[in-house]
């Protein structure tokens, strides 16, 4: 009977062994089959996005416990299947819009054909290049043969094709052609200018905004008597000195060469500088200070993407706060009263330069002699317009490229006996450059990039004496 049992309860230990192994059998083939099957859908190029991913990563888990409930694969690959299914049908939507504008078309061409519609208005596609008012528009009617011809031509040609057809459509003006009326106005401006002088703001790019140029230019002449700046270094008392100031400037365009800045952005610091130190007392030590907060005003003006306040406090070696710089921003804003469309001399002798059609290497001489002059304190006080159209004149004498004729007297504002002085004034300064102790800007133009203006010869000064 011992024996018996022992037999018995020895098979039965195999037989739960055995059980034990085919059911470690059915967990791998059940492994297997669902890499065998993610294989397969890798091979097919079906992409899952990362969701898919995490959901049937943690149903496969859950499987790996409960086998009996069956392959999770097949879910994934029903998935996998209306992907497919959706993807295909956004792509057969293609077809039938192409069919509906063909349909458009043809309904469009029978509406053409029938017999009742005999003088249908024409419907000119123009670009209107002139400020004439639509009402004045001269539209021919066309037949029903006609427009049948622009629709079969209208079907066999692309959008685009059809859109440049549009665009290229000439305007009809009071039966007149848009160059004749161009013509026409090009003729009235020419007229109403004195003999001797180039019309300059004759061009259509809406970008430029020639007819607003003159206008504009002209409001910044008369803005520059609401900026007064007197040479404030002379005064009795003044904390400010001449070489100190020339010291800062100096710094300033290095800042601004080394930052990359515009030259806007550095004419309208020096302009913020003087226009706040003519009215407040500033003591040295604050003196770096006013000139880099005004080179962040200036920034925030004229810079696409101004530098931040940080770089600020790094060039001047963190000797001033943050709150320091905001607390002179403020000041500096209340010296302006707010109003920061200051006039600067560089952007009129861009203005001169081009509407007398002068070429580059005389504009850079005129720029290094501008620019040169915002050292020296003689020139505090004279007018931006002033100061480009003198710059512009000795430029033209050193380089010998023509007289001051009524072109230029025209487009600036002033005789050439008007600008003799400063031009005096400024040829010494081009004299005593190489001997002066701030190099910055003569080291600056000597380079290749800017022609090398800054060795050109000067000229007598017994030349200008004359004048």
């Amino acid at each position: 009977m011992r024996n018996d049992l022992e037999n018995k309860e020895g098979i039965g230990a195999r037989m739960r062994q055995s059980k034990r192994v085919t059911r470690k059998a059915s967990i791998n083939a059940n492994q297997e089959n669902q890499v065998n099957n993610a294989s397969k859908m890798n091979l097919k190029g079906q992409k899952r996005s990362i969701s898919e991913n995490s959901v049937a990563s943690t149903t496969t888990t859950q499987t790996r416990k409960r086998t009996a409930f069956g392959d999770i694969t097949n879910a994934i690959q029903a998935h996998a299947n209306r992907m497919s299914i959706a993807r295909s049908k956004s792509l057969n939507k293609e077809p039938k819009a192409e069919l509906k504008r063909t349909k458009s078309l043809v309904v469009k061409e029978t509406i053409c054909e029938v017999p009742k519609l005999k003088n249908i208005p024409a419907k000119r596609n123009t670009r209107l290049r002139t400020s004439q008012s639509t009402t004045s528009l001269s539209i021919a009617p066309i037949s029903v043969e006609e427009i049948k011809e622009v629709t079969k031509s209208e079907k066999e040609m692309s959008i685009d094709e059809q859109c440049d057809e549009i665009l290229s459509c000439p305007l009809a003006i009071n039966d007149k052609s848009t160059e004749d009326v161009m013509d026409v106005s090009v003729k009235e401006v020419v007229e109403e200018l004195p003999e001797g002088v180039v019309p300059f703001d004759l061009d259509d790019d809406p970008n430029v905004v020639s007819e607003y140029a003159a206008d504009i230019f002209k409001n910044m002449k008369k803005r520059e008597a609401k900026f007064p700046v007197s040479n404030y270094l002379t005064r009795e008392g003044a904390l400010t000195t001449g070489m100190m100031r020339a010291i800062l400037v100096d710094w300033l365009v290095e800042v601004q060469e080394n930052f990359e800045l515009y030259h806007e952005t550095l004419y309208f610091a020096v302009k913020i500088v003087d226009y706040y130190l003519q009215k407040n007392s500033t003591p040295k030590e604050k003196l770096q200070l006013v000139g880099a907060t005004a080179l962040l005003i200036a920034s925030k003006i004229e810079e696409r993407q101004p530098p931040p306040l940080d770089d600020f406090q790094f060039i001047c070696d963190d000797a001033y706060t943050n709150a320091q710089f905001k607390e002179m921003e403020i000041k500096i804003f209340k010296s302006l009263d707010f109003d920061i469309n200051m006039p600067i001399s560089y952007r009129f002798l861009r203005r001169f330069s081009r509407v007398t059609s002068l070429k580059m290497e005389v504009l850079t001489l005129s720029r290094y002699i501008l620019e040169l002059s915002l050292h020296v304190s003689e020139f505090v006080d004279k007018p931006p317009s002033k100061m480009a159209a003198s710059c512009l004149c000795l430029a033209m004498k050193m380089r010998d490229i023509g007289e001051w004729n009524p072109n230029h007297i025209y487009h600036t504002g002033y005789q050439e006996k008007e600008l003799v002085v400063i031009m005096k004034s400024l040829n010494q300064m081009l004299i005593d450059a190489p001997n002066h102790k701030l190099q910055t800007v003569r080291t600056k133009y000597s380079h290749p990039v800017h022609f090398e203006v800054a060795k050109t010869k000067t000229i007598d000064p017994s030349i200008l004496l004359e004048l």
